[in-house]
């Protein structure tokens, strides 16, 4: 190697290793992969971290809860919420956010930092190694509010599961800080959880056919005790979900997973802020949220090949600006309809499904 090459080389090394010890409070934003390891032993540390904001690292009284989001354009007004929930540190000023991902790089940085966060790590996963790393444990630590962001459901639940990560996740929400997902972020929020390890699944699939091999779901990834007896899913109107929702719902009790499930669904651009009291607004501008339920007694013929027979299925439309108790599972000003379904296909009550 010339002398050039050489200095060169040594120069790089140097400044990468400056930019992991610390940020210049001149700089917004910093790139964290735990350069000097890297350059020393050639392994990729599993994860790149993207940092924004102060390097000081503060604290808040957080006051828990949990943001549902529906995918597509965040609501500003709910990501807001979201960080009034992680605890105040003055007017328009919070805590420290974490934003766990697994592809993407730092969309929500900026976004959140002018929103009042202290500071914003949005941390990329790619191995399992990354999820079990000192780094990505110890700022989960210290965050105020953990936010999921949209992707790939089934990577999260094949790389955190068992983890780090997922330990760290769950101590924060114990300690009452506040969760909150988007899209596929808001998949692995719930009790039951679509996982989505194979192809997508859509309604019309699903309802001729149950077990359809996309109907992939697994128990809780994090632990929400908001979230009791639910499963969730976004893109919701957008999307024609409603199909595939009312079939998981089935699937939960055909497979004795659970006796009277639950579910939301959640519109494209809109979000559900759920208070520690269950008290749930719902922000931003979509179609809002719907809730779904069953009795344990509901009419169901759930099998292989056998298209979905299912009723009754309560569903209730939350428009945006409204709210519900999700611990009652009540919603002022609104009226529930019935949805059926008859040998895969899908009705209601009310002529509309959605």
């Amino acid at each position: 190697m010339t002398i050039r090459a050489c200095s060169a080389v040594l120069l790089s090394l140097a400044l990468a290793a400056c930019s992991r010890r610390s940020l210049s409070p001149t700089k917004p934003e910093a790139v964290v992969r735990d350069t000097a390891a890297f350059a020393s032993s050639k392994v990729d540390p599993g994860y790149t971290a993207y940092v924004s904001g102060s390097t000081t690292d503060v604290q808040t009284t957080p006051s828990g809860g949990a943001l549902l989001a529906g995918g597509g354009t965040d609501s500003d007004a709910g990501m807001k919420w979201l960080l009034a929930q992680g605890g105040a540190r003055g007017t328009g000023k919070y805590g420290d956010v974490v934003v766990l991902r697994t592809s993407g790089t730092n969309g929500y940085n900026k976004y959140l930092v002018n929103f009042g966060a202290n500071s914003v790590t949005s941390i990329v996963i790619s191995t399992v190694n990354g999820a079990n790393s000192d780094y990505v444990k110890n700022a989960i630590g210290k965050a105020e509010v953990i936010f999921l962001a949209g992707g790939d459901q089934s990577k999260y639940v094949n790389l955190w599961s068992g983890t780090a990560l997922q330990t760290a996740v769950n101590a924060r929400i114990a300690a009452g800080v506040p969760i909150g997902g988007t899209s596929a972020g808001l998949a692995v929020l719930g009790p039951y959880v679509y996982a989505a390890f194979s192809a997508s699944s859509t309604s019309p699939t699903v309802l001729a056919n149950p077990y359809d091999v996309s109907v992939t779901l697994t128990g809780a990834l994090f632990n929400v005790p908001l979230l009791q007896n639910l499963i969730t899913d976004s893109h919701f109107m957008v999307r024609d979900r409603m199909g595939r929702l009312v079939t998981f719902l089935a699937r939960l009790q055909q497979d004795g997973r659970a006796t009277a499930p639950s579910g939301i669904g959640v519109d494209e651009q809109s979000a559900v802020g759920v208070a520690m009291d269950g008290s749930a607004t719902v922000f931003g501008a979509g179609n809002g949220a719907y809730l779904l339920s069953v009795t344990s007694g509901a009419t169901r013929v759930c099998a292989v090949n056998t298209a979905l027979t299912y009723t009754p299925v309560t569903t209730v439309r939350v428009p945006v600006g409204a709210q519900f108790n999700l611990s009652t599972w009540t919603a002022p000003n609104t009226t529930a309809y019935t949805l059926s379904a008859t040998s895969g296909l899908l009705t209601s009550s009310k002529g509309a499904i959605y």
